[in-house]
């Protein structure tokens, strides 16, 4: 059963503050994660907190018994438990099918791997709370795949403090995942949720949530990563540096009214990326990558978006702009003509 409230949050630097009487609904997105999931489930009974909640997972195609599992380790919880199953389409579209079936205000994503750190939902809440934020997150921890209760240990709650420019930090790079995420379920909508163009949710999400607005920032872990999990997205690393690109392409092409200064660090960002992408992987020292990012250290060209385009290049094994059809969820695995006309994967 799903253990109850068992305290207020009490930073070290704020007073203690009661906690409003809302809902969390806890989005678990599952593709092939059967060995985690025990764990996992775990971890989300010993969510502390006096709010009301409900359990959706998402079973995204698996063909490792993922959904069994969920049912088994969820049977007789008193809280809302909803397992939807639908064929391989991707982190991004399995979110987006589960907040589509949530019905409390505040959403609580969770990848298939991750554990929630017990008192995360609390302190992110909390933290929205003192700072008028629909919006709030953490940093990741780590927990090694062979410990038999990573959550054992003590979990100090950390400072947390309005992130009124996380757009900055989060264009020169994505520090956390989506597992780190507390939002409403309107601001979430509001931003488009996640881009179901691409597989990960964490990069564009982010991008999407901060374009919109701040946030309040906890300065520690809410959620542990395995050490070694060969399936996570993060570590096919040709991909995940590709999507990070796109990200940052659909960032600037399509948010209406986004300042300049925004545009320029997109477009250093991406060509740097690339250039050292590149030439980490054996490309040649004077490239098309190497000229542009030293290009881009002079001056932002008024359309850079085609430059940005371009340093998608950098991460595929043919050098070409176009995503592998193999880096596509199953349901989508047929040949692509690009990634900016392309349908959703």
């Amino acid at each position: 059963m799903a253990p109850r409230w068992r305290g207020l949050y009490d930073a070290p630097t704020h007073s203690q503050r009661v906690l409003p009487l809302t809902g969390v609904s806890f989005i678990c997105t599952v593709f092939d994660k059967r060995a985690y999931l025990a764990r996992v489930i775990d971890a989300l009974a010993r969510q502390t907190g006096p709010f009301e909640r409900e359990f959706i997972f998402v079973d995204d195609g698996s063909s490792d018994g993922s959904a069994a599992v969920i049912e088994e380790c969820t049977r007789g919880w008193p809280d809302p438990v909803v397992i939807l199953r639908q064929s391989n389409h991707g982190a991004s579209a399995a979110t987006n099918a589960g907040v589509r079936r949530a019905r409390l205000p505040w959403l609580k994503l969770v990848d298939g791997d991750d554990l929630l750190v017990p008192g995360a939902t609390a302190w992110l809440i909390a933290a929205a709370a003192a700072t008028q934020h629909s919006f709030a997150y953490g940093e990741l921890g780590t927990y090694r795949f062979d410990d038999p209760d990573p959550l054992a240990r003590a979990f100090t709650a950390p400072d947390f403090a309005e992130e009124a420019d996380g757009l900055t930090r989060f264009i020169r790079n994505v520090p956390c995942n989506s597992s780190t995420i507390l939002v409403t379920a309107e601001r979430y909508w509001a931003v488009g949720g996640c881009d179901e163009r691409l597989v990960s949710p964490d990069a564009a999400l982010f991008l999407r949530l901060f374009a919109g607005g701040g946030a309040a920032h906890l300065d520690g872990p809410v959620a542990l990563v395995p050490d070694q999990a060969p399936r996570r997205l993060s570590e096919q690393t040709r991909r995940s540096r590709y999507e990070s690109v796109l990200a940052l392409y659909y960032l600037v092409t399509e948010t209406p009214g986004l300042d300049r200064r925004y545009v320029g660090l997109a477009y250093r960002r991406a060509l740097s990326r690339a250039r050292r992408f590149h030439r980490a992987h054996g490309g040649p020292l004077l490239s098309g990558h190497l000229l542009r990012d030293l290009a881009g250290l002079l001056r932002v060209p008024r359309a850079p978006e085609s430059a940005i385009y371009q340093a998608l290049a950098a991460f595929t094994e043919d050098g070409s702009t176009e995503r592998p059809s193999t880096w596509l969820p199953g349901a989508f695995r047929r040949p692509r003509s690009d990634p900016l006309t392309a349908g959703k994967g």
